[in-house]
């Protein structure tokens, strides 16, 4: 029987999430959505052989669960049949994660979460499918490298997903990030976390800006028209670490440690104060910005709080987003219209793409592969594309019905802003964010 579990928290990690932004960017995270639906998609399939070597030989290499882990944070559970076959109902609409479980006792083994290396996928992006179901095959899993290779051809898949090649391809460089979602037992307690009202996101948060660092004359360019030239740099990245749920409270100002695979900022470890929480029942970590590496490095990040350790595995940042990278990143640009009165009124906006240094339009089948968009994200662990105006450095300035964050949707062209009541000359800067399928939250101030 299907089991499906949706906490009811949403943690942020990188930014993400139903929020609010403090100052100049700090943005926190309202709960998850409680949806109980059973879901319109049906994903099926074969557990295949498991394959073991090294450390991992004595482990127990039965599949006892399967956990499908969506972008929005609903975690749907079965138990296979004994002949290996299963069958999940999902919701279409955006990446799923598939891990393969193996728990006995009071260990939860990972033992592969499902991987199409054609592409390099790491999830499966079931956001505009073209029909209500997929057959994965069998899926051979090895324990060493936890991957579970679907048998389905490759071909077969990515027209399933609604995707041409160059999407699909784009898509593998982007979803990297979403493979950490398949730690589910963080604290090792033996308990899938969800079970227990605990729930962790573990990001990147990513700061894009252009040359200028920050760039210059951008809000006056906006007014004239598009400008077309504009061109994100990713110039620093932050590791985040959020919890939301009765399971696991924390007191704002406790302290915590980050140990890291390798040196990032020059040291393999931070420390970081948890930040308000929420009612008491969430809390965020926002550990120090860097810029070296390029990238985060891959591997198993532990964060100690007090006398817990939380140990996340398999955790990748795609070269996407690194430091400096002007190849493959999806972007929105703006046109701010005024009425008589000088008063800002409309934003309009495009999606561009920057590849190999040269901005290009992104259509419309890139964008929804790349940019996690949910039309009922408000109070959902996915956060919609938006924009926002300050009247100074740290002010937001409100907008009428949206708590000052302007909702972007990606299928759209504009969004009205007259509520904003404000002329050009009372806005210090616009602050753009967008989450992408992976995750990962990019960032940009533009002044």
């Amino acid at each position: 029987m299907n089991k499906k579990i949706i906490p009811v928290v949403v943690l942020i990690c990188v930014f993400l999430l139903g929020l609010i932004i403090y100052g100049c960017g700090k943005i926190a995270n309202n709960a998850a959505s409680t949806s109980t639906t059973s879901g319109n998609y049906t994903v099926s399939g074969k557990v295949g052989t498991i394959t073991t070597s090294g450390l991992n030989a004595s482990a127990n290499n039965t599949v006892t669960h399967i956990v499908a882990i969506g972008a929005d944070n609903n975690k749907t559970l079965i138990t296979p049949e004994s002949n290996g076959t299963f069958s999940l109902q999902l919701s279409s609409g955006q990446p799923y994660v598939f891990g393969f479980f193996n728990k006995t006792g009071s260990t939860i083994t990972l033992l592969g979460y499902l991987k199409k290396s054609d592409y390099d996928w790491d999830s499966l992006p079931i956001i505009s499918p073209t029909g209500s179901s997929t057959n994965l095959g069998t899926v051979e899993i090895n324990t060493t490298s936890a991957e579970a290779i679907p048998s389905i051809n490759i071909t077969s898949l990515i027209a399933e997903m609604n995707m041409t090649a160059a999407t699909a391809d784009l898509y593998g460089k982007i979803d990297d990030s979403l493979a950490a979602l398949t730690n589910l037992d963080l604290d090792g307690n033996g308990e899938f976390d969800f079970n227990e009202n605990k729930n962790y996101l573990f990001q990147t948060f990513i700061g894009m800006y252009d040359s200028g660092n920050p760039a210059t004359g951008e809000v006056d360019s906006m007014i004239d028209g598009y400008n077309d030239t504009y061109i994100p740099r990713p110039s620093f990245y932050q590791i985040y670490f959020s919890g939301l749920g009765s399971g696991d409270t924390r007191t704002a100002g406790t302290s915590a440690t980050l140990t890291t695979p390798s040196a990032i900022g020059g040291a393999t470890t931070q420390t970081a104060a948890i930040g308000a929480t929420s009612d008491g029942n969430g809390w965020t970590l926002f550990f120090t910005s860097v810029s070296t590496p390029e990238i985060a490095p891959s591997g198993t990040y532990t964060v100690r709080i007090g006398t817990t350790t939380y140990t996340i595995n398999n955790f990748k940042a795609s070269d996407v987003v690194a430091i400096g990278s002007n190849n493959n990143i999806v972007f929105p640009v703006f046109h701010l219209v005024t009425n008589s009165a000088g008063k800002i009124t409309t934003v309009q906006y495009k999606w561009k793409k920057l590849v190999n240094g040269v901005v290009a339009a992104a259509d419309a089948a890139e964008v929804r592969a790349s940019i996690n968009y949910n039309a009922n994200a408000t109070n959902s662990f996915t956060q919609n594309p938006f924009i926002s105006f300050f009247a100074d450095a740290n002010t937001l300035h409100p907008v009428s019905g949206s708590n000052g964050l302007v909702t972007l949707d990606i299928d759209k062209t504009e969004v009205d802003v007259s509520g904003l009541n404000k002329a050009r000359t009372d806005i210090h800067h616009i602050q753009a964010g967008y989450e992408l399928t992976s995750k990962v939250i990019c960032k940009f101030d533009l002044y």
